[in-house]
């Protein structure tokens, strides 16, 4: 007889009557052995624990039912002529009941089997993956008298045995958990994500957050023994002896230490000591268990305190061996300088005639070497400083309570005013900076400046002209000696306390962080997009002012909000006090008010050198040639600044062309390095780029050019061509005027041809950036880590980024080469609206400064004057 149940729509096999009768016949004596079982649960995953689903129920398997042999009065129960024993149904995997979990024994009381498997559920986690437990007991019998119900010979079931030799199978992936589902409900899914986003709840993997990768007891990490950090470059900060420590202290010193050396995230479980004993007092044990009852007050799980590695990664310019360079070489120059000073005060370096009797070696080391040595000299504090302003953010953000968002991400040190930068540093406390640009400044613009100066040549010009023939002499000037070594000094002093800030500080990278792709990967373990709600067209003000109260930091080479609370949060948030950034969407140099000046001050220089030259204006460089050598350092400092934007923003330039390769999100000029930057942009194929960063090296030289025409007579040069000079043309005496200086015709020409080519080249190039970057093609300058945060807080190519923020730039790349493109523009963001910024591509249309595509659906509100 079968038993049809409704919810399976299947038919069970039939069961033969059970015989309740005292004597053990043959069909129940007990097995010499138990047969293995080995049944497995469902391999597949959990999409949704929604028992809206059907429900399916699990079959029992008749081996693992107990048998009733030897038990002299079983339970009955009669149910349609046949007695059913109560069996135990699986514990479901999945959402619904039944679809896998384990056999229970039918226990000796209860009532007769039931044909209703149970309904029990168990959590996914919990059965998944594992053996289907069996009873393992001695007295276990076979109760034969259920052979009468087997299936006949050559009839299959609706379910197949379950082979013995069966391959473990892996748990599968629902797609759908991640992709959505396959069907007609993807509109419908689509916009259940977007309502989530929308609401503030990250999705695709977004917004996870930290999890701890070790756990232990205060115990364990107190039982390790202390690691010795043995490299080179360690720290330079001193600890108290753990001696001296509390138990708290001690810990956070060991947590700290066991996290910087894994490289993980390391929660320690603070224990406290037990309650109150009740043992003695508790009286009789009961036989119900009940966990509640113990011998101790139930006390709360133990406080955690949780560890994040503090990656320490630097540039080389960063780093202590190339700061000590820089130290000894200030030092070292100092000395020189000034041992020269003491040696050639009076007595003069050199005594000549003529140009032609001073040895080529010396003629080079007194007309060059010392403007060559100073512009290195400058180049180098150039190359730390430029990384010192471009990674400080992130060192304020790996502090312990983290930074405000106008001291971190908010702050500009890329476009700021050079000669401005180190006081706004000191009001936001940003000391390495105020002491890299201060000492950068100096290198760059006084250094070169006093070098020049401290070369004079005896007698006047007027009376080398006058007696051309005559004995010239060159010595070292004493004032300006004595400033370029006081300069040295300030430089090397500067560079000790640049060395000593740096080292007693991490910074929190892993490695470097370059372009989009760099603060994508660091901003979507947390919540930190969130704030940028809104933020698409923003002006910088308007993101200070949301975010001036707010702090971040940097945990796990990632970003997030800082939610504890301190007195010094308090006082940093009383003490800001806004923001200078400027709310042209153009850096300075790109914009007329900066390029055109600029221009019109290359073709004024251009004019001033054969005039100082050539007229009897020379005079100005007679009593001061330092003034040409301090023009040029201001012409070299216009081109950097211009250099720097162009740096800037030529990524998003690429983007707002459309369709762009991946690489363009890992692509930033910013963080390469002077001279290699032109090389790596031409082989890019980014020619004004190059032609920018060539100019660079460039107007390095036009410094050292400019210093050397600065002490030379034009006129001698030109009768000595024999051009018509009035009684100069056929008097062979007054051709000794081509004596009256330090340079040959030669040296001369050659100077002043390499020097117009130089302000030529510049002219021409600065005109190509100015006419081909002039249109403002973004809302706003990506100057800041807010600024750059805010065009991709909701963009939907963040979901490449889940999980990269540990790869380095390299790794980085190789991930998003992908085929797919991107572009800067607007796009329908993750939570169905619509924004600006950067996207994959298709994006909804390209940007135009001045229009919101947003009121496109609004035809009475668009501004058709500016389409």
């Amino acid at each position: 007889m079968a038993y049809q149940d409704d919810r399976a729509e299947e038919p069970f096999q039939t069961y033969q009557p059970y015989h309740p009768t005292g004597s053990v016949t043959a069909s129940q004596r007990p097995a010499a052995s138990q047969p293995h079982l080995s049944h497995r649960v469902s391999a597949m995953t959990v999409y949704s624990e929604d028992n809206s689903y059907p429900q399916l129920h699990g079959r029992e398997s008749m081996v693992s039912l107990d048998s009733y042999a030897g038990n002299s009065s079983p339970p009955q129960q009669e149910y349609d002529g046949h007695s059913y024993v109560a069996g135990s149904g699986w514990s479901a995997s999945f959402g619904y009941n039944g679809a896998g979990g384990s056999y229970a024994p039918v226990p000796a009381a209860g009532p007769p089997p039931s044909r209703f498997p149970s309904r029990a559920k168990r959590a996914y986690g919990s059965s998944l993956g594992r053996t289907i437990p069996e009873e393992n007991t001695e007295d276990e019998a076979y109760d034969l008298s259920l052979l009468g119900g087997a299936a006949p010979m050559g009839h299959s079931g609706r379910y197949d045995p379950i082979k013995e030799d069966e391959d473990d199978v892996s748990p599968g992936f629902d797609l759908s958990a991640a992709l959505g589902p396959m069907t007609s409900h993807d509109e419908v899914f689509v916009k259940k994500l977007q309502a989530q986003e929308a609401s503030g709840m990250l999705t695709g993997g977004l917004g996870q957050g930290f999890h701890a990768d070790v756990k232990m007891r205060d115990a364990e990490l107190l039982s390790s023994t202390p690691s010795v950090q043995r490299s080179l470059s360690r720290s330079f900060s001193r600890r108290k002896p753990s001696e001296h420590l509390g138990r708290f202290e001690t810990i956070r010193q060991r947590g700290q230490d066991e996290a910087n050396r894994k490289g993980e995230v390391i929660e320690v479980i603070l224990e406290e000591g037990p309650g109150a004993d009740l043992s003695s007092i508790e009286g009789l044990s009961t036989v119900a268990s009940n966990d509640f009852r113990r011998s101790t007050f139930p006390t709360k799980e133990g406080k955690t305190e949780i560890f994040y590695p503090q990656p320490n990664w630097k540039p080389p310019t960063m780093r202590w061996p190339y700061l000590t360079l820089l130290i000894v070489i200030s030092v070292g120059l100092a000395i020189a300088q000034e041992y020269l000073f003491q040696r050639f005060h009076e007595k003069p370096i050199v005594k000549f005639r003529s140009p032609k009797d001073i040895d080529t070696f010396v003629y080079f080391a007194i007309k060059f070497l010392p403007t060559v040595v100073a512009v290195t000299f400058g180049v180098f504090w150039q190359f730390t400083d430029f990384e010192v302003r471009r990674l400080e953010a992130f060192y304020q953000l790996s502090r312990q309570q983290g930074a405000l968002a106008s001291k971190s991400i908010n702050a500009d040190y890329v476009t700021s005013y050079s000669f401005w930068r180190p006081f706004r540093a000191i009001k936001l406390g940003h000391y390495a900076v105020a002491l890299s640009s201060f000492a950068s400044t100096l290198a760059v613009s006084l250094v070169p400046t006093c070098a020049a100066a401290s070369i004079i040549l005896t007698p006047s010009r007027k009376e080398r002209m006058e007696e051309p023939g005559d004995m010239k002499e060159i010595f070292v000037a004493s004032v300006w000696s004595r400033l370029l070594t006081v300069t040295l000094v300030l430089c090397a002093a500067m560079g000790c306390g640049l060395l000593y800030v740096l080292q007693t500080r991490r910074s929190g990278l892993l490695s470097d962080v370059r372009g989009i792709a760099g603060l994508a990967s660091m901003a979507v373990v947390s919540h930190v997009l969130m704030d940028f709600k809104d933020m698409d067209t923003a002006k910088h003000k308007d993101i200070h002012q949301k975010l001036k109260r707010r702090r971040y930091m940097l945990r796990n080479s990632s970003l997030a909000p800082y939610e504890g609370t301190s007195t010094k949060v308090e006082t940093d948030s009383e003490q800001d006090d806004g923001t200078h950034l400027s709310e042209h969407p153009h850096p300075l140099m790109l914009r007329p008010m900066g390029c055109i000046p600029f221009i019109i001050g290359l073709i004024l220089f251009v004019a001033l050198i054969p005039t100082f030259l050539f007229t009897p204006a020379q005079i100005i460089t007679d009593k001061a040639a330092w003034v040409v050598t301090a023009l040029a350092v201001i012409l070299k400092l216009c081109w950097g600044a211009m250099e720097t934007s162009v740096r800037m923003m030529e990524p998003y330039y690429i983007l707002s062309k459309r369709h762009a390769h991946s690489k363009v999100l890992t692509l930033d000029y910013t963080a390469l390095p002077f001279a290699y930057m032109p090389l790596r942009a031409l082989l890019n194929g980014h020619f004004l780029v190059f032609l920018v960063g060539f100019g660079s090296v460039m107007a390095e030289f036009l410094t050292i050019l400019v210093t050397s025409l600065a002490t030379v007579d034009g006129q001698g040069f030109i009768t000595g061509y024999g051009m018509n000079k009035g009684k100069w043309k056929d008097d062979k005496e007054n051709s000794e005027l081509l004596n009256s200086g330090q340079e040959t015709i030669r040296s001369f020409y050659i100077t002043l041809g390499a020097t117009l080519f130089i302000l030529i080249y510049m002219f021409v190039v600065s005109n190509m950036v100015f006419f081909r970057r002039r249109h403002p093609f973004l809302p706003r300058q990506p100057n800041t880590i807010a600024s750059i945060l805010a065009f991709i807080h909701q963009s939907k190519m963040l979901y490449n980024f889940v999980g990269t923020s540990k790869l380095n730039n390299a790794e980085m790349a190789k991930k998003l080469d992908d085929g797919r493109t991107y572009g800067l523009g607007w796009f329908t963001g993750r939570d169905g609206q619509t924004h600006c910024g950067v996207d994959q591509e298709e994006l909804t249309s390209s940007y135009k400064h001045g229009v919101d595509y947003t009121t496109m659906n609004n035809p009475w509100n668009a501004q058709w004057d500016v389409l």
